[in-house]
C-alpha cells in the first residue's frame, strides 16, 4: 500500500490517482488501470480509502470489517459472511456469520421461525408428483409500491362543497383541473377535498391521471356522502388509465430452458438472455399443451391451450450467463412435460399511478331490494398501479366495493366496507372485494356484509394477491378463487361462511379448477373448508378452524395440503412475517396499526362495519375517539356527548359509557380497549 500525505479532494490528489489509475481525460496515450489488487487502492493518513473502482470509504469511522471498500458486519451481510466474499445463494441468509439455508426439510411445516428472525420453508411435492422441491411463495410483494411501503398523504389542491342538485360536473371539474397541475418530486399532483354532506352524483367519476387523490372528511354517515343516482348499472369512481395487454417487444421472447421450474423460486435458465436485461419488466409466459389440460380433465369444459397461456408480470433483478432472477417469486410451475414456458420483454404503456380514493361513503339510489338499474361497483381500478383506496364505506352496490381489473398492480385496499347490497342473489353480484386481473394487490382490515363472494379472484389472476385481517359476515356464499386457475392466492387470518378452493367442473360456463396454489392461512370459516388440489399442483390449508369438507362440484379430487386442521400456527400472519423479513419491522409498522400486530382484529371489525374510522373502535389510550373527563381519567363514549357530570345517566349511551363513577367501576383501560374506559 502506497501512502501520501495529501487531503483528499486537492488537485493533487486527483492528479495522482489520474496517474495511477488511468483516468481518461480525452486524450491519447492514457494508461489502462493497473495490474495488480494492491495497486488498484490509495490509502491516506486519516483512514479514507479510494479503492480500484473510485469508491471512498472511511476505514477510521468503519467499526465493522472492510471487505474491500465495503464497511460490513460479517455477522449478517449476504455478500460477506463470515468472510469477505463468501456470498449467500438466493435460498441462504447470513446468521451469526453462517450461511443458513432458507430451505428446509421436506413436509410439515411448510412455514416456521428459524434463527435471526428468518423463515425456514418445508418442501413439498406437487399433487401426483414425488419430487419434493417447491417452497411457499413470498406473498409480502402485495401493496402499494411491492409491500411494506406507507400510504401517502396529497396536499389539497382543489376543494368542493355540496351544492343543489347534480354534483358531479362540479367534482370531475375539480379532479380535472388537479390532474393539469405539475406532479411533485414524489409524484403526487394533490387532492380534490370534499367537505362533509351528501353529493348526488349522476354517473362516473373518472381519475385518468397520475398522482391525482379524492378525498372526503369521513366514511360515516355524516361525513362525505357520494350519492350514485343514475338508475343504471356502472361504477361511480373509475381510476383507470390507457391502452391494453402486457405489450410483448417483439423479437425478445425466449424459451425457458430449465425443464421444471418449481413454485417460490425466483431463478431459471432461459435459451438465450442475449436481448434481456437487469431491470426489465418481463412476462413469464406459462404455455401450456394438450397433456396439461388432458391431465387435468378440463377439455370437457372447453378449455384450450390457447385460452390457458397466461402471463405473469415480473421484473430481472440479476442475470448470470443464460440464468436469471426475478424480482418475485413464482406461483405457477413450469413444466415441460405439460408446455413449459416462455419469457419476453414487456413494455407496459398507458398505466397511471400515485392515484387514490380515501375517507369517503358511496351509497346508491335503488327501487327495492332486488334492483340492478343502480350504482354496480363503487371503486374500479384499471390499468393502474401504486395506488390506494383506503377509509372508505360502499353501501347498496350490487356488485363489487372496490374491483381491481386490467394489470393493476401492487394496490392497497384498507379499511373498506361493503355493506347491505341491493341485488338478487345469485351469480355474478356481491363479489366485494374482487380481483379479477393484476399481480402484487393488497387487501387488508376490509369488512363485508351480506356478500356472496366476499374476498375474492376471476379467472387466470396471477398472484401474489393477499386478502389480510379481513372479516365477512351474513354470507351467502364461499370465498377463494371463484373458477378457472386462479394462482398465487393468500387469504391471511379471514374469516367467513365458507372457504373453498376446488374444482368446479361445469359451474357457470365451465369454472373447472378455481385455482392453483391458493393458500388459506390461519382462517377460519364458519361452515366448511375445501382445499383440493389439481395434479401438478398444490393448494395449502395451514391453520385454518373450518369443518375440512369434500369439493361440492368434485368430491372425488384428491385433497390439498392440510396442516395443524383446527389450531392456530405460528406466525400469526404469513404475510406480515414474510414482509418482516425481507424488509424489517419499520416496514411492518408503517402499513400496520397496533391492534393488528397485535393479534387477529374480526372483533373490532365486527363492530366497526364501515361506520366511522376502525381506529374508534380499538384501544384508545389518548381519548381521541371519545371525550375525556375533566379530570383527565376516564375517557366517556363519544356518543354521549359529554362525559359525567349531572345527568350522565340520561345521556345517549346511559350509565355505563357517560357516567365517570360507572366507568371507573368497570376498570377498563384505554390501553386495551375502547371507550367507555378509564386512562392508562
Amino acid at each position: 500500500m502506497i501512502a501520501y500525505r495529501i487531503s483528499p479532494g486537492s488537485p493533487a490528489l486527483m492528479m495522482i490517482v489520474a496517474a495511477l489509475f488511468g483516468c481518461d481525460d480525452g486524450r491519447p496515450g492514457d494508461s489502462g488501470p493497473p495490474d495488480s489488487a494492491q495497486d488498484r487502492s490509495l490509502q491516506f493518513p486519516d483512514g479514507q480509502v479510494v479503492d480500484g473502482d473510485g469508491q471512498w470509504t472511511d476505514q477510521a469511522t468503519c467499526d465493522k470489517t472492510l471487505c474491500g471498500s465495503d464497511c460490513v458486519d460479517l455477522n449478517t451481510s449476504c455478500d460477506h459472511c463470515g468472510a469477505c466474499g463468501n456470498a449467500c445463494s438466493p435460498d441462504e441468509v447470513c446468521c451469526n456469520g453462517q450461511l443458513v439455508s432458507r430451505i428446509g426439510a421436506a413436509g410439515s411445516p411448510l412455514v416456521s421461525s428459524g434463527p435471526c428472525g428468518i423463515l425456514v420453508y418445508g418442501r413439498y411435492a406437487n399433487q401426483g408428483q414425488t419430487n419434493k422441491v417447491h417452497v411457499l411463495p413470498d406473498f409480502s410483494y402485495a401493496g402499494y409500491k411491492g409491500g411494506g411501503v406507507p400510504l401517502p398523504a396529497a396536499p389539497v389542491r382543489r376543494t368542493v362543497s355540496p351544492g343543489a342538485g347534480d354534483d358531479r360536473a362540479a367534482i370531475q371539474a375539480a379532479i380535472d383541473d388537479v390532474s393539469q397541475m405539475s406532479p411533485a418530486a414524489d409524484g403526487l399532483r394533490g387532492a380534490v377535498l370534499l367537505k362533509k354532506g351528501i353529493y348526488q352524483v349522476g354517473d362516473s367519476l373518472y381519475i385518468k391521471t397520475s398522482g391525482v387523490v379524492l378525498r372526503g372528511e369521513g366514511q360515516g354517515a355524516a361525513g362525505t356522502v357520494l350519492l350514485a343516482t343514475k338508475t343504471s348499472q356502472h361504477a361511480l369512481i373509475r381510476i383507470e388509465g390507457t391502452g391494453s395487454g402486457l405489450g410483448e417487444v417483439s423479437g425478445t421472447r425466449v424459451d425457458i430452458a430449465d425443464s421444471y421450474v418449481p413454485v417460490g423460486r425466483r431463478t431459471f435458465k432461459v435459451a438465450s438472455a442475449v436481448k434481456l436485461s437487469q431491470g426489465d419488466v418481463i412476462v413469464v409466459l406459462r404455455t401450456p399443451n394438450q397433456a396439461w389440460i388432458d391431465a387435468l380433465g378440463m377439455g370437457q369444459y372447453g378449455w384450450t391451450t390457447s385460452s390457458y397461456t397466461i402471463g405473469h408480470e415480473r421484473k430481472i433483478t440479476a442475470i448470470d450467463g443464460d440464468e436469471i432472477t426475478l424480482d418475485i417469486p413464482l406461483v405457477d410451475t413450469i413444466e415441460a412435460k405439460y408446455g413449459g414456458g416462455a419469457v419476453f420483454k414487456a413494455s407496459i404503456q398507458g398505466r397511471i399511478e400515485s392515484c387514490g380514493v380515501e375517507n369517503l361513503r358511496l351509497d346508491s339510489v335503488y327501487s327495492s331490494s332486488t334492483d340492478e338499474d343502480h350504482g354496480w361497483t363503487g371503486i374500479r381500478l384499471g390499468r393502474t398501479v401504486s395506488s390506494w383506496v383506503r377509509q372508505v364505506t360502499v353501501r347498496h352496490f350490487g356488485y363489487e366495493a372496490v374491483g381491481i381489473t386490467d394489470e393493476a398492480s401492487f394496490n392497497t385496499v384498507e379499511e373498506v366496507a361493503m355493506i347491505d347490497p341491493v341485488s338478487q342473489i345469485t351469480g355474478s353480484r356481491r363479489y366485494s372485494f374482487h380481483v379479477s386481473d393484476g399481480v402484487g394487490n393488497l387487501f387488508q382490515r376490509c369488512y363485508s356484509r351480506d356478500g356472496r363472494h366476499s374476498f375474492v379472484s376471476g379467472a387466470r389472476v396471477t398472484g401474489p394477491n393477499v386478502w389480510l385481517d379481513c372479516l365477512a359476515e351474513s354470507c351467502h356464499n364461499d370465498d377463494g378463487p371463484h373458477h378457472r386457475w386462479a394462482t398465487g392466492l393468500l387469504f391471511d387470518n379471514t374469516k367467513g361462511a365458507e372457504l373453498h378452493v376446488q374444482n368446479r367442473t361445469t359451474s357457470g360456463t365451465g369454472h373447472g379448477w378455481a385455482g392453483a396454489q391458493v393458500l388459506f392461512y390461519n382462517a377460519v370459516a364458519t361452515t366448511d373448508v375445501i382445499c383440493d388440489a389439481p395434479t401438478g399442483a398444490m393448494n395449502w390449508a395451514i391453520g385454518c378452524k373450518g369443518t375440512k369438507a369434500e369439493g361440492s362440484w368434485a368430491p372425488g379430487e384428491a385433497f390439498g395440503w392440510w396442516e395443524s386442521h383446527g389450531t392456530p400456527v405460528s406466525p400469526r400472519s404469513l404475510y406480515l412475517a414474510q414482509l418482516k423479513v425481507r424488509k424489517g419491522q419499520a416496514a411492518v409498522d408503517s402499513v400496520t396499526t397496533a391492534p393488528q400486530r397485535k393479534g387477529t382484529i374480526w372483533g373490532m371489525l365486527g363492530k366497526w362495519a364501515g361506520e366511522g374510522e376502525l381506529a374508534a373502535y380499538g384501544p384508545d389510550p389518548a381519548c381521541k375517539y371519545g371525550i375525556l373527563s375533566s379530570n383527565k381519567t376516564v375517557c366517556c363514549a363519544a356518543s354521549c356527548g359529554a362525559c359525567g357530570g349531572t345527568g350522565c345517566s340520561q345521556l345517549p349511551g346511559g350509565a355505563d359509557s357517560c357516567c365517570t363513577s360507572n366507568i371507573t367501576a368497570a376498570n377498563q383501560s384505554c390501553a386495551k380497549q375502547p371507550a367507555p374506559c378509564v386512562m392508562p
